[in-house]
């Protein structure tokens, strides 16, 4: 499913979805297509739902017009003992 159509059913709510295709340009994902798990009714059960997210699943708010993701590198620091 497209974004547009889950703003359309879900609209102003947080949804919880599986990414079913995107693709990367620079640092940030592009979502293009989304398969729904549940609809959220407020932040604190949105809250709750993403942190028990799975790899490949999020949890995002339908106010928002596209759904891109910023992706952040780790960087570890390390020291010798």
């Amino acid at each position: 499913m497209k974004w547009e159509e889950v703003r359309k059913l879900y609209p102003e709510q947080f949804v919880k979805f599986e990414i079913v295709e995107s693709h990367i340009q620079d640092d940030k994902e592009f979502i293009d297509e989304v398969a729904i798990i549940k609809a959220i009714a407020d932040g604190k059960e949105a809250m709750k739902e993403f942190i028990n997210c799975k790899p490949g699943q999020l949890v995002y708010s339908t106010k928002h017009e596209k759904l891109v993701v910023q992706l952040v590198k780790h960087v570890g620091i390390r020291r010798s003992v």
